[in-house]
């Protein structure tokens, strides 16, 4: 019996590298949720990773030498995320439940780029407090105010309670996305690696933020004495641009086409 069922279930190999890029690249080509999702998916990991590496940089110093709050900077991350952790994920996972008991893909469909339409507007306004915590932005707007270090603390924080709980949400429905465009799509080659699939893009966007926040800290450490140097201000508002159109490629995309 057990012969009988090695048999019916030969051991399942692992593709090598270049077929796992084979096929990431195939379902780029064949799947155009995918791909349009994924050109957005790039454009945040290399736009937000920019910001970070110039903006987190320069303003926990700021925080530290002029306004003497970059401890609290970190203590307000460290017990803020927990609850936008457990609200987002309490709020998606309802949502994916409700999704779920509409069988028909295409409704499904539908809720899912609405949401994406939310997740786009939440972490666009993250990108915009986190630019305004970039010393020249943040000085410019607000060096007359007497709480600007408490400012700076709120600002921060109303960052990360956008942009924190956009990517939670946005994991889910991503998933789901693809979920059902490959996995439970029409190719069965793409269906069947849909994990190596996956993984893969996970692991390529990694490997492109590593990239970006290195490049981002190298610039600013040549020309955090100046600030406002031409090419560390290119620099950041080209990061803020990526982050902001980024997750409305694929709701745009999808109007203008893939619902035609």
């Amino acid at each position: 019996m057990n012969n009988e069922q090695s048999l019916a279930q030969p051991d399942y190999v692992t593709p090598p590298l270049s077929q796992k890029i084979k096929l990431y690249i195939a379902a780029l080509m064949s799947v155009p949720f995918y791909r349009y999702g994924e050109i957005g998916n790039i454009c945040y990991t290399i736009g937000k990773n920019i910001l970070d590496g110039v903006i987190l940089y320069t303003m926990f110093s700021m925080a530290e030498r002029d306004l003497k709050v970059a401890a609290v900077l970190g203590v307000v991350v460290k017990y803020a995320y927990p609850g936008i952790s457990m609200i987002s994920s309490t709020y998606i996972s309802g949502f994916v439940d409700h999704l779920e008991a509409a069988h028909d893909k295409q409704m499904q469909i539908v809720r899912l780029i609405k949401a994406q339409l939310g997740i786009a507007t939440g972490q666009s306004l993250g990108a915009v407090c986190l630019l305004l915590c970039f010393p020249p932005v943040f000085m410019y707007f607000f060096s007359g105010v007497s709480f600007r270090a408490h400012l700076l603390v709120a600002i921060y924080l109303l960052h990360h309670v956008c942009d924190g709980s956009a990517q939670i949400v946005e994991g889910r429905t991503w998933f789901k996305i693809i979920e059902i465009k490959i996995r439970r799509g029409d190719d069965a080659k793409l269906s069947q690696n849909f994990w190596v699939i996956y993984t893969l893009a996970q692991n390529f966007q990694l490997l492109l933020g590593q990239l970006f926040i290195w490049s981002a800290l190298g610039i600013t450490t040549e020309f955090s004495p100046v600030l406002t140097a031409p090419l560390l201000s290119i620099t950041v508002y080209l990061g803020f641009v990526f982050v902001v159109i980024s997750k409305f490629i694929l709701p745009v995309t999808y109007k203008l086409k893939l619902c035609s």
